[in-house]
């Protein structure tokens, strides 16, 4: 077996392990992708369920207002000397109470509970949308590069046939007499060189389809290339609005420097006034009867704290530091979006450029490789000058794969950049229920009486 042959057939093997790891595979788009990925993923389950938490936590907020009941049971029994002939006498008690209370006014503190915990929320909502985002993008960028790395197999499988026939043209002349060992040894050089690239190529294309795979959790394979976002902002100014008012990044700081100024309405609650009513019924019996007594009350309690404690003063410090925190969080915020925003915006610009002049420059070189054939069939050539050319329109042809992948991928990432490539804006908002929709967790109280859950 001659060395073209042995190489070539390690590189059909190759390229069959790529295929065949992917006969039981499906063909998808990216809409199909982007639908498995959103439905696999344990990242935006977990997500959605600490949205479920923060919701449940306005439930809670109003533990201060709320009704609650207390039962408290004494039994007691003695022996005590006595004057008695039996030696001692025997003594029993027993009592009951329940008691139900609830704070008529509580200073205020459930109303802003409820604000908290609902700014709060709003920061949860920010947060998902945050890590639907990531994930979006995430998927399209695996995505794109299972379609760059098959088409980059495809073209370098082309360019290695191409010059597996070089070389044995070559051989076969050198047998002829009418070329030298040199233009066989040039020509394998290339077909080696050539043969690395499809080796690189195809690892890569493995690489990335298991990229994709782990996030869908199914095999996709025979991808279509998606077409570049358009109606996208032309101004970086209508960008920078959109970012400022629908990032999720920005959403989430304003919302926690709300919920930091928030904490000083609920201290101040903390420390106002109360009145409570409560309502009290006992029995108790005692051996003989005169100690025996039911009773039932009801009373009207006013409590107001006249001392500030250290632990008052310090919890003010602390709120005031952490809404201190959170302004400078939420300024970071937008700088950092709008960096991200106009850096974007550039790449965008950019990639259209670039991708314009490759397309020019793949039609001149096929143009040059085309009148170079034709100087080689009158001898005005030679073949290691089409051989040239030829690789000049090869790597020109890679190079348009990588501008139509990065021209795409620069519209969705300016479109993740304004905080807009969420499920709902790319058609995909009927793969998950909507948060609203989402059912509370199982309560482990199922009775109003909590010891016989």
């Amino acid at each position: 077996m001659t060395y073209v042959s042995r190489s070539f057939a390690h590189a059909v093997m190759l390229f069959a392990t790529v295929m065949l790891a992917s006969t039981t595979a499906l063909s998808a788009t990216l809409n199909e992708a982007l639908r498995a990925s959103l439905a696999n993923s344990a990242e935006l389950a977990a997500a959605r369920q600490s949205w479920v938490s923060a919701r449940e936590q306005i439930g809670v907020s109003t533990s201060t207002s709320d009704l609650t009941g207390t039962v408290k049971i004494i039994g007691n029994q003695s022996h005590s000397d006595s004057r008695t002939t039996s030696g001692f006498e025997q003594t029993q008690y027993a009592s009951a109470a329940i008691t139900l209370s609830k704070n008529l006014y509580d200073g205020g503190q459930t109303v802003e509970n409820s604000k908290l915990a609902q700014y709060n929320l709003d920061a949860a909502s920010a947060s998902y949308s945050n890590s639907e985002q990531a994930l979006i993008l995430k998927t399209i960028e695996a995505y794109l590069d299972v379609v760059k790395a098959q088409r980059e197999v495809s073209l370098l499988a082309d360019n290695l046939g191409r010059l597996e026939s070089h070389v044995k043209a070559a051989e076969a002349r050198v047998r002829a007499g009418a070329a030298t060992p040199t233009r066989v040894a040039e020509s394998k050089a290339r077909y080696a060189r050539a043969q690395s690239d499809a080796i690189a190529s195809a690892a890569d294309l493995q690489n990335a389809e298991d990229n994709l795979h782990s996030l869908t959790g199914i095999e996709l394979r025979d991808l279509s290339l998606p077409a570049a976002l358009s109606s996208l902002p032309d101004t970086l100014l209508e960008a920078e609005n959109i970012a400022r008012a629908e990032h999720p990044n920005i959403r989430k700081a304003i919302a926690n420097e709300l919920s930091a100024s928030q904490q000083f309405n609920t201290l101040a609650a903390a420390v106002k006034p109360t009145v409570s009513f409560s309502l009290s019924a006992s029995s108790k019996d005692r051996t003989g009867t005169a100690g025996d007594l039911d009773d039932m009350s009801a009373q009207i309690v006013f409590s107001s704290p006249f001392l500030t404690t250290n632990a008052t003063r310090a919890k003010s410090r602390s709120v005031s530091a952490s809404h201190a925190q959170s302004k400078f969080a939420r300024d970071e915020a937008i700088r950092a979006v709008d960096v991200d925003l106009r850096s974007a915006f550039r790449n965008m610009n950019t990639t259209k450029i670039r991708l314009d002049a490759v397309t020019s420059e793949l039609e001149a070189t096929r143009l040059v490789a085309r009148g170079i054939v034709s100087e080689v069939t009158f001898g005005q050539k030679t073949i290691l000058d089409q051989l040239d050319a030829e690789q000049d329109v090869n790597a020109a042809e890679l190079r348009l794969v990588n501008a139509e992948h990065d021209i795409i991928l620069a519209s969705y990432r300016f479109k993740a950049a304004m905080g807009q490539l969420s499920a709902v804006n790319l058609g995909l908002g009927d793969v998950l229920p909507s948060l609203s929709d989402l059912p509370s967790p199982d309560d482990m109280f199922s009775g109003i009486i909590p010891i016989t859950n």
